[in-house]
């Protein structure tokens, strides 16, 4: 096939037909256009927790698509007030105020703007590994300097030929001594400190309890933000609502000023929403920031709904499963290339060898040829796993046995 799209993306040579119904609820499978099955991992990287083509969500999407599907937003509708203050009522932002967009770069780059009008200062901390996506704001806070290139310089880096400048002073993962000299050295300047509670992209690596209270202090000692970036964590795939309460817990003294939303709050149907407190979010005044399709109610309801079947079935609970299940089956059927087994719920990291052999790229192949299984893999060294919440033992069965025959092919090969 010829692809007539922009050549931006890795292509798996795969064109992907329906989901393939495997019992009640959303599928967990999908049919390619030759009738090959596939086990989904990945789930357009995180967006689909109910599986895929879920009839209770499809009914909400259809019943509002025939009520009305767009309007704009100096306009109220049910559905957006309804979504705004459920997310108030379940993520742990005090007195929420959402704005509503439609992809996680989308709302990443609403959080920054929050952050620099909100404080009057200029410069954002940020984090190695991390990904908070690729519009030039939300890229200047991700790690990756491959992605920067040719677009956005940042504090500190020798490469005079980008675009644009940023404020964005980058620093260890979970380095807290690190954090408090950059606020020594720069605090009367930084707006605020953003961080994903679990890096995805990077590799599925979980902050501790003590990294993340200790930004918390640390931000309000200076009178900086504290952003939470769960685009990828959010909307129960850690088995909670949100990966700070996974990790943090429910302290309403240790609250994030902001936290942004995204991937699978749609449940397969883009939206992306930012949250933050009333007081931050009175810094935004009237054409500070805008969007067109954000917030409709066609996405709305797809949201509203999705939050709703996670919760009636009981699917947050089976999400929160996922790693120990894949513990105990690793601990029962060890596989001696795998190094570590990384992440919370639904959101799962397994490293291959040593991080710099990059030795689980040559997988991704074999588990989708060979076992007919979907994953992607982070940072060259590990294969991530987000498989829809009702996902249990017999697909994680599945996965590491066919992840022990790649590695053995791959030894004997």
């Amino acid at each position: 096939m010829t692809d007539l799209r922009w050549p931006t993306y890795g292509l798996r040579n795969v064109t992907l037909e329906a989901a393939q119904p495997d019992g009640e609820g959303g599928s967990m499978h999908v049919v390619d256009s030759d009738g090959n099955v596939y086990l989904d991992a990945m789930t357009g990287v995180g967006c689909a927790p109910l599986g895929h083509a879920h009839p209770l969500w499809v009914e909400a999407i259809e019943r509002q698509m025939r009520r009305l599907s767009t309007a704009a937003n100096s306009i109220f509708t049910g559905p957006q007030q309804q979504l705004a203050r459920r997310l108030g009522d379940l993520f742990p932002i005090d007195d929420a105020r959402v704005f509503f967009a439609n992809t996680g770069t989308e709302t990443t780059e609403a959080a920054i703007k929050l952050a620099l009008r909100a404080t009057g200062c200029d410069t954002i901390v940020c984090f190695d590994r991390a990904f908070h996506g690729r519009s030039l704001g939300a890229l200047s806070l991700t790690a990756n300097p491959a992605y920067r290139e040719p677009y956005i310089r940042c504090t500190g880096e020798d490469a005079p030929e980008r675009f644009l400048d940023a404020r964005v002073i980058r620093l260890p993962f979970g380095d807290l001594d690190a954090v408090r000299q950059a606020f020594a050295d720069h605090g009367e300047r930084i707006a605020a400190a953003f961080v994903e509670p679990i890096q995805g992209e990077g590799g599925v690596f979980p902050a501790t309890r003590e990294f993340l209270v200790g930004l918390r202090q640390i931000t309000r000692e200076h009178g900086a933000l504290l952003g939470v970036d769960e685009v990828q964590t959010g909307c129960g795939r850690t088995g909670h609502w949100s990966a700070w309460q996974a990790i943090v817990g429910d302290d309403p003294a240790l609250r994030p000023d902001i936290l942004w939303l995204a991937k699978a709050l749609g449940g397969g149907f883009p939206v992306g929403a930012c949250l933050a407190s009333k007081e931050a979010a009175s810094a935004m005044i009237g054409g500070s920031h805008g969007t067109t399709f954000g917030g409709n109610p066609l996405a709305c309801a797809a949201a509203l709904a999705t939050l709703r079947i996670i919760e009636e079935e009981g699917l947050m609970a089976k999400a929160g499963a996922q790693t120990p299940t894949l513990r105990e089956l690793a601990a029962a059927a060890p596989i001696d290339q795998v190094t570590e087994i990384r992440g919370l719920g639904a959101m799962i990291g397994i490293q291959i060898g040593a991080a710099e052999d990059r030795a689980a790229g040559p997988l991704n192949g074999p588990l989708m040829h060979d076992h007919k299984i979907f994953v992607t893999i982070c940072g060259g060294h590990s294969v991530r796993l987000l498989l829809p919440y009702r996902a249990g033992k017999p697909e994680l069965e599945q996965i590491w046995g066919a992840l022990a025959e790649c590695l053995r092919a791959g030894a004997a090969s």
